[in-house]
């Protein structure tokens, strides 16, 4: 978890309480350098400062949570959106996932749990592919 915890990371929500819920339960965890938006649009305007992760709530005014994940996953394809809702649809779930999100994550009483959970996948998934790509590099460019 450690290589997460100097990644920029955005909480996407419109209901204040959620959003400092989360931000309190990353910074326990570590992370240091979040990013509060209780809105779609207003993360969207600042994308500029490069989110590496990005909590996204579904059911927000203004714009839903698949628009702003259609707009950051273009922004920055590599960009790992968890995208967290109360609806219990399977549909929305894998149109989550199908737009790009990382995971999808159901409110509830251990929504905090799986968000971390989630981030504990996320970071073994980047120290993975970055030794895998280290290894294809020392393959192609051979020492000496």
């Amino acid at each position: 978890m450690n290589s997460l915890l100097h990644l920029t990371v955005f909480i996407v929500d419109d209901d204040l309480f959620t959003c400092s819920l989360y931000q309190k339960h990353l910074h326990n965890l570590g992370f240091t350098n979040t990013h509060l938006f209780h809105s779609g649009v207003d993360c969207l305007n600042h994308l500029h400062l490069d989110p590496a992760i990005v909590l996204l709530d579904h059911d927000m005014s203004q714009v839903t949570g698949f628009e702003v994940l259609k707009k950051i996953k273009r922004y920055d394809p590599n960009a790992s959106v968890i995208m967290v809702s109360g609806q219990e649809d399977m549909a929305t779930a894998l149109d989550a996932l199908k737009y790009g999100a990382f995971d999808y994550i159901i409110k509830g009483e251990t929504e905090v749990q799986r968000i971390e959970h989630t981030l504990y996948r996320l970071a073994r998934l980047r120290e993975m592919l970055s030794r895998r790509s280290r290894s294809l590099l020392g393959k192609l460019i051979p020492n000496g």
